[in-house]
């Protein structure tokens, strides 16, 4: 019996559709249930994953339409030209002449700042 072959033009097609996508939509687009089959389908069509919502959304570089921050959303979901939310936060900083407090570069960035934990 022939392996299964699976087309990244189909991730492609969805994502150009959509704009963004979740790791399921992709499994689903592509007919598995194999999350390494999405990765390796993924990986020659220049993808980006959010930097909101833990990573969860992917997009093309090619629909992403970054603005002068080198960011984009859709839908509430934040992508960055600088990759992570880490990449993104030491990028605002290092372009700052003042730098940000917390609370400041969590309004820039569109995410929820998180408060360290101290003990009593």
């Amino acid at each position: 019996m022939r392996p299964l072959s699976f087309r990244s033009e189909e991730l492609r097609s969805l994502l150009l559709r959509n704009k963004i996508a979740t790791l399921d939509e992709l499994k689903q687009a592509l007919g598995t249930s194999v999350n390494v089959t999405v990765f390796r389908k993924l990986k020659p069509l220049a993808y980006l994953t959010s930097y909101s919502h833990c990573g969860r959304y992917y997009t093309l570089h090619d629909v992403a339409r970054f603005d002068d921050d080198g960011l984009w959303s859709q839908a509430d979901v934040w992508f960055s030209r600088f990759g992570t939310l880490l990449a993104s936060a030491e990028a605002f900083v290092n372009r700052s002449p003042c730098g940000y407090f917390a609370d400041e570069l969590a309004r820039a960035l569109h995410v929820q700042g998180k408060r360290p934990d101290f003990p009593s």
